[in-house]
């Protein structure tokens, strides 16, 4: 192993085990300003204030294939799909980010600025796969063990589903059920290559320490949380007589993004200007 990875493996050894909170804030800058000036921005007028969460609605479609031909039951093989539909822009109608948490407060000026959201938003397409813990009596519990969901830009310069901008792509690494339904536990895998009003598409979601692009371009693991709210009673079950089985339904949920702490970055950092003084030795 050369200097180089010897530097840089420790130091993403100790970013991916090290704990990370429950949540980091972030904002988003989308490189204009869409207005909310009377409220708190993150880092100037282009920006909206300190988030928490991001809150979403969405509409899935699962298919189940019933592998013991019992019924759909615990072991059934899934895929859901959902998110807006490619060329349809109307989809939107019910596969975006409604808001955001905290949510700006017209009676409170110090409350986070959404800098305009409306005249521009945000919204995904997923596409996850698993199987089922267990059948309609017991809620409809899942277990996604792969898959990703990816979050794109649009507003009034990108009118058909074509031009929307690919911003970060969230890889699946396991879930969480409760009552509430499902939640994904996650990390960002890739950022988009594209720009949104001037803003390079990996540098749109901030932390304080940072970009999405920053972290992923150091290898730091970005973990995100996404929670599914899904009610078994707004779960459309159609049997398609072919041993497999459709669920679709129309549902709401929440994500939220944590980071390593912030020593195992300074970690990384000093691995960096370790490796620029190797560098430099060996020149000299």
């Amino acid at each position: 192993m050369n200097v180089k990875n010897k530097i840089l493996g420790a130091g993403l050894l100790l970013a991916m085990s090290s704990p990370a909170a429950l949540a980091d804030e972030f904002y988003i800058d989308v490189g204009a300003d869409f207005g909310d000036n009377g409220f708190a921005q993150a880092a100037g007028n282009t920006t909206t204030g300190w988030l928490q969460e991001l809150l979403y609605e969405y509409s899935s479609n699962t298919v189940v294939t019933d592998t013991d031909l019992n019924g759909i039951d615990a072991g059934d093989t899934i895929v859901t799909t959902g998110g807006f539909i490619d060329g349809d822009v109307t989809s939107l109608s019910t596969n975006k980010v409604t808001g955001f948490s905290p949510q700006q407060n017209v009676l409170d000026p110090l409350s986070p600025s959404e800098n305009g959201y409306g005249a521009w938003g945000l919204t995904f397409q997923f596409e996850l796969f698993g199987a089922m813990l267990g059948g309609l009596g017991d809620g409809l519990p899942v277990s996604f063990n792969s898959g990703s969901v990816t979050f794109y830009y649009f507003d009034a310069t990108t009118p058909t589903t074509a031009q929307f901008i690919e911003l970060f792509t969230i890889n699946v690494i396991s879930t969480l059920n409760s009552f509430g339904g499902p939640s994904i536990t996650g990390e960002i895998a890739s950022y988009g290559g594209g720009s949104v009003n001037g803003v390079n598409a990996g540098d749109v979601f901030n932390f304080a320490d940072g970009s999405f692009a920053d972290y992923v371009d150091m290898m730091v693991q970005i973990v995100a949380d996404i929670d599914f709210n899904t009610d078994p009673n707004d779960v459309t079950i159609t049997d398609n007589m072919d041993g497999t089985f459709t669920l679709t339904g129309e549902h709401d949920g929440s994500i939220s993004f944590a980071v390593p702490e912030p020593s195992s970055l300074a970690i990384i950092g000093l691995g960096l200007l370790g490796l620029a003084g190797a560098a430099r030795r060996r020149k000299a």
